[in-house]
This record gives structure tokens, C-alpha cells and sequence, in this order.
């Protein structure tokens, strides 16, 4: 009888404590996408943002990015990062991306002579996976 008591009173402690607490709202927003291509604005290539263009919409029914035209094709929902990671900075391959969003970019002085570069949105990456094509 003892025992029957304690695993109700266990029972009752579990789901009183589950009860108040909302579920999980993370503070950064991931989407899957492709990356097109670097900006070419500096001379030095790290210095370049890279352009990643998600999927429309993505599983909440976001979109983000601008529709932009790339070496002479079409892109929607296209940001820029300059966060993206060597081993990543490879055009066409998909990934995950959990990431923050940091607003517009701003139109920056560039130090090449035939600059591409996009006064879009602008992610700060918090994490990366591969997917598959």
C-alpha cells in the first residue's frame, strides 16, 4: 500500500511540474539553404559575405532574403553572411542554418573595381549542417 502511495505521489509531482511550462521558443531562427556565391567587393576574399538562398517557406512559413540577380540568374530569399565556414564555401551544397537575424546590410565602400554587392538581409550563423542534395 506504501508503495502505491509513493508512486502516485510521484505521479502528481511529474505532472504538476509539467504543467506551467511553455514549450521551447529558441531565440534563433533556422531554415534550410543553398549557397550561391560570395560578394565580390574586397580585394581580399575573406573579407566577402557569402549569399545563401533558402528554400520558400521554410516548416514555420518564413521567408527571408530578397530576390537578387546573381552572375545572370535569379535568386529569391537570398541573405548574406560573412560568418560562413571554409569547409562550407561550397556553391550549390545544402544545409541547415540556425541562425540570427542582423537586418539590412549596409552599402559599403568597395575596394575592387567591378564590385557585386547586395544591400540585403544579413545573418550572424549560430550553427551549420550538412543536408543532403
Amino acid at each position: 500500500m506504501l508503495k502505491k502511495l509513493h508512486v502516485l505521489g510521484l505521479l502528481v509531482l511529474i505532472y504538476s511540474s509539467c504543467k506551467e511550462k511553455p514549450p521551447f521558443q529558441p531565440d534563433y531562427e533556422n531554415a534550410v539553404g543553398s549557397v550561391i556565391g560570395s560578394e565580390n567587393c574586397q580585394s581580399i576574399p575573406s573579407e566577402n559575405a557569402w549569399l545563401i538562398q533558402f528554400a520558400e517557406p521554410n516548416t514555420g512559413n518564413k521567408t527571408y532574403g530578397e530576390n537578387i540577380t546573381y552572375n545572370g540568374k535569379a535568386y529569391s530569399n537570398v541573405v548574406k553572411t560573412y560568418q560562413l565556414p571554409d569547409s562550407s564555401k561550397i556553391v550549390g551544397k545544402r544545409y541547415l542554418f540556425e541562425f540570427y537575424l542582423d537586418g539590412k546590410s549596409t552599402q559599403q565602400e568597395c575596394s575592387v573595381t567591378d564590385p557585386v554587392n547586395f544591400n540585403i538581409l544579413k545573418i550572424r550563423l549560430k550553427n551549420i549542417i550538412r543536408v543532403a542534395n
